[in-house]
């Protein structure tokens, strides 16, 4: 088999307190990394808000990571998400493989060359991910669920089918963030619109440890329930995260 040319591929407007870890996670694995840096939120959702990440700090931990791997890309606004989304088809040509990497997913590494035979082999163009362990307040707690986002396109398939039983561990940390991330996040992010009523005050900031409760997911009913998770198993940029032994974040 030929080398697997990899374009990774990050959306970005808030960095969030993950972002060195998701880049680090797979820059040994991608050719050319494109950091698509929105100056407006680009989810449907405006705010009168300061965003609590400046575009510098966002583009200096990129350029420290990436190196001469990072492709930076700005614009102030866009339309909806899937026009920032399909930024990536300006520089995927040539390459054999999009893999997305959100700000706040951490990838097992060990398992991504893997990942890529995987797609390439396949006959779908888009391949879900099995295998999102989402984090609940802590790297002590978690939920799972069914949810299998798309993550790896196929960009020698001119179908557009799916594959959504690709196994790849993420480390999902969307809901293990500081409280000005959380507080700015869920005005802008694509569900703002359904997040259920008072979720961030009744139940994020309400649930804690020592009285933990079930049905925690923002928008859906009965569906995420957190259970202990042994941090232990994390690799080690994320032991060295200054998260890993804070009781709540």
């Amino acid at each position: 088999m030929n080398k697997i040319k990899v374009l990774g591929f990050m959306t970005i407007h808030y960095g969030g307190a993950y972002l060195r870890e998701a880049l680090l996670s797979v820059v040994d694995h991608v050719d050319k990394m494109v950091i698509a840096y929105s100056r407006q939120p680009s989810q449907g959702h405006g705010t009168n808000k300061e965003c609590p990440d400046k575009e510098l700090d966002i583009y200096f931990i990129c350029k420290t990571v990436l190196g001469d791997k990072m492709i930076w890309d700005v614009a102030d606004r866009y339309g909806a998400e899937n026009e920032h989304r399909a930024v990536k088809y300006k520089y995927s040509y040539g390459f054999d493989l999009v893999l997305t990497v959100d700000s706040d997913e951490v990838y097992a590494s060990e398992q991504l060359q893997e990942s890529f035979k995987y797609a390439y082999c396949g006959l779908h163009r888009y391949y879900g991910i099995d295998g999102y362990v989402n984090f609940w307040r802590s790297f002590d707690w978690v939920c799972t669920d069914g949810f299998r986002p798309i993550r790896i396109e196929n960009l020698n398939r001119k179908n557009q089918d799916q594959d959504i039983n690709l196994k790849q561990t993420i480390y999902h940390f969307s809901t293990c963030q500081p409280i000005e991330i959380m507080s700015y996040k869920f005005g802008v992010f694509g569900h703002a619109h359904e997040v259920r009523p008072g979720w961030l005050q009744d139940v994020y900031y309400s649930w804690s440890p020592e009285a933990p409760f079930g049905d925690v997911h923002c928008v859906a009913r009965d569906l995420w329930n957190p259970v202990p998770f042994d941090k232990n198993t994390l690799p080690d940029i994320l032991k060295n995260h200054e998260n890993f032994n804070k009781r709540v974040v």
